[in-house]
């Protein structure tokens, strides 16, 4: 996605980085595997360039997917019900590795340094999970 905030406001041009920021993450969140063009996320990446009401809506579109599928628990414009952010208002998504086996405590993403982390007692994969 290239610059597209051309026209929009404060609050849409953020929620457009923060799609553009985490759309591989938003896709999965929101079981969208690309193949359908009708779905918001694709509808956007299609509308390159479009018009600044048009991205507006669809931003609206996948926010509110994204609200669904949190129970309003997060935003692409911000906090939703009982969730700080950063200082833009925005919040990524976090990414934790738990263990299949229940063995041991797994590992925030920020600590994984490799493709597929294995549990330490059990040595089987980890397995890669969203907090929401």
């Amino acid at each position: 996605m290239g610059d597209e905030t051309a026209g929009l406001s404060g609050r849409d041009a953020a929620g457009l980085a923060y799609v553009c920021a985490h759309f591989e993450e938003l896709r999965e969140l929101l079981g969208d595997d690309g193949l359908d063009p009708s779905t918001p996320l694709e509808r956007l990446r299609a509308g390159r360039g479009a018009e600044a009401a048009s991205t507006a809506g669809l931003l609206g579109e996948i926010d509110a997917a994204l609200r669904a599928a949190t129970d309003d628990f997060a935003s692409i414009h911000g906090a939703g019900q009982g969730r700080g952010g950063d200082l833009s208002g925005l919040e990524p998504l976090e990414i934790v590795f738990r263990c299949p086996l229940r063995r041991c405590t797994g590992r925030p993403g920020s600590e994984v340094t490799v493709a597929r982390p294995v549990c330490s007692i059990s040595r089987r994969e980890l397995v890669r999970e969203r907090l929401v």
